[in-house]
């Protein structure tokens, strides 16, 4: 049986002047930027207190699709500790030029 793995490396940053989150997306294997399509997400994320399960969905709002992704600590600690920001005043620009 053979797999086939896209690896990908995202940079996330605020851009202070323009009050906006910029993204650029380059391919692992060929060093390329990712073109992506424009569009709209919702990300809700979820913990069941009892057994410490955390839940995140994303949704495509345009075409209401939706994936799912299920963990434990380790997700939660990587939600709070890579994506959610407490300071919004400090914008951060990524280890790479853009094109």
């Amino acid at each position: 049986m053979s797999s086939k793995n896209l690896s990908l490396i995202v940079w996330c940053w605020y851009d202070l002047p323009t009050d906006a989150i910029q993204v650029q997306m380059t391919r692992v294997d060929t060093g390329e930027n990712v073109r992506v399509k424009g569009g709209s997400f919702l990300l809700r994320i979820s913990t069941d207190e009892v057994t410490s399960i955390m839940r995140c969905s994303i949704r495509h709002i345009a075409s209401g699709r939706e994936a799912h992704i299920q963990g434990g600590p380790n997700l939660r600690a990587f939600v709070k500790d890579c994506l959610l920001k407490n300071d919004e005043a400090q914008s951060t620009a990524p280890d790479t030029p853009k094109e």
